[in-house]
């Protein structure tokens, strides 16, 4: 609860900061005009004179003009808690003043009410710190109604029922303001959890970058990769070991080994796919070398998942990199894919590789001898694909090796 009242303080602030700079900065624009339209008239009619009510007017001015350039160089990190209750303070005071000089000039009240009510209904404070100031202009106005009326209690009391209406009136309006602002934020508050939940689950769906743009355009535009490093991986024998389990045991198993790959592709910032029975799928854009090591803790997983589970499961890895398109068909319940050449070999790729071993072409590794040991397997008919290099990943390079740049292991 503290930790909500102390956000709640700071969005509040934040926000009667924001109103409050663009009511000065409207005021500070329609001052000027005002003043000269009502100084004028209160020339020519020769009342007394108005040194106190210009310097008012000037006093205003700069309180807006200094909110404005406050606005802008006062820091950030500091909040605008500060600068929103000197503000209030100040306010207070000019309407206080012109209350003051208005009475005892004309007897006016309606500056005075309207500037104190509208500061109450637009600007709540974080803090109640208005209330003793609403106060204090009673006795403030109190002393030019004196004066004006020789010190007679009654009339004094009569002059002054109009402003303690309106002092009662902005009591209400700061608890009305600050319940509708509590109720706001409280909205905001949900309205943000929603939405950063729908985003998690778009996100969980679609790559970030395919779900920003659905999010932004509506839509979502097919994409070309040049050097898309896509990966296959399947249990070998999983339909054997499946036929010995019921299917909730089934479930949570597949469940706990693809949750497990699913936290090393985050890990990794490669994208997964999908998976389709005991098969997962995941890609990397121009980052190969990612997605072998992705491999590597695959394999590394399943093997923990065996020394605590007392299983003997077994993956095929086959990975290639190429050319490949991206993006989403139809409009209803749609899923992210890849196709291409390059996804039909990586395909083949895995089917052709080994239980327990990572299955790469050349075009991989190419791009990852500079990290990874490799083992040359030499060429394998592939079907619909003829005779291909390939090569076994074996894991990550030494540092003799890697200094050497892998000129050997590639040509073995």
């Amino acid at each position: 609860m503290q930790q909500e009242d102390t956000a709640f303080r700071r969005w509040l602030a934040h926000r009667s900061w924001g109103l409050t700079v663009r009511y000065c900065r409207v005021v500070g624009l329609l001052l000027p005009p005002a003043a000269v339209a009502t100084d004028l008239p209160l020339l020519r009619r020769g009342i007394g004179s108005l040194e106190w009510l210009v310097a008012w007017q000037v006093t205003a001015e700069l309180v807006c003009v200094a909110v404005v350039l406050a606005d802008r160089w006062w820091p950030a990190h500091r909040g605008r808690e500060l600068p929103l209750h000197a503000f209030c303070a100040v306010f207070i005071t000019l309407c206080a003043w012109i209350g003051a000089v208005d009475g005892s000039m004309r007897g006016d009240f309606s500056i005075y009410a309207a500037g104190l009510t509208f500061g109450a209904a637009v600007a709540a404070t974080p803090r109640r710190m208005r209330q003793p100031l609403y106060a204090a202009t009673l006795l403030v106005l109190a002393i030019p109604v004196w004066r004006r009326d020789g010190g007679d209690a009654i009339l004094v009391v009569s002059s002054l029922v109009n402003p303690f209406c309106v002092v009662v009136l902005c009591l209400w309006l700061d608890r009305i303001t600050f319940s509708r602002d509590l109720d706001l934020y409280r909205q905001t508050q949900r309205a943000q959890a929603e939405r950063r939940r729908a985003d998690e689950l778009l996100h969980n769906v679609l790559p970030l970058a395919v779900a920003e743009e659905l999010k932004r355009e509506r839509r979502i535009t097919a994409r070309k990769f040049q050097n898309l490093g896509v990966l296959f991986a399947d249990i070998a024998g999983f339909t054997r070991y499946a036929n010995r389990l019921p299917p909730e045991a089934l479930v949570l198993v597949l469940d706990e080994i693809f949750t497990a790959f699913d936290a090393l592709v985050e890990k990794h910032g490669v994208e997964k796919i999908k998976t389709i029975g005991d098969a997962y799928m995941a890609v990397a854009d121009a980052r190969v070398p990612a997605l072998c090591q992705l491999a590597l803790d695959m394999r590394d997983a399943l093997e923990r998942y065996n020394r605590v589970n007392g299983t003997e499961l077994a993956m095929r890895i086959g990975i290639h990199a190429g050319p490949a398109v991206g993006g989403v068909l139809g409009t209803k319940r749609f899923l992210y894919d890849v196709w291409g050449d390059t996804v039909n070999v990586a395909s083949r790729v895995e089917a052709a590789g080994r239980a327990g071993s990572i299955h790469v072409t050349d075009a991989v590794a190419q791009q990852a001898a500079a990290r990874f040991t490799l083992a040359g397997r030499g060429l394998i008919e592939l079907q619909g694909r003829g005779r291909v290099l390939t090569y076994w990943l074996v894991g990550e390079a030494s540092a003799a090796v890697e200094a050497q740049a892998h000129p050997a292991t590639l040509a073995a």
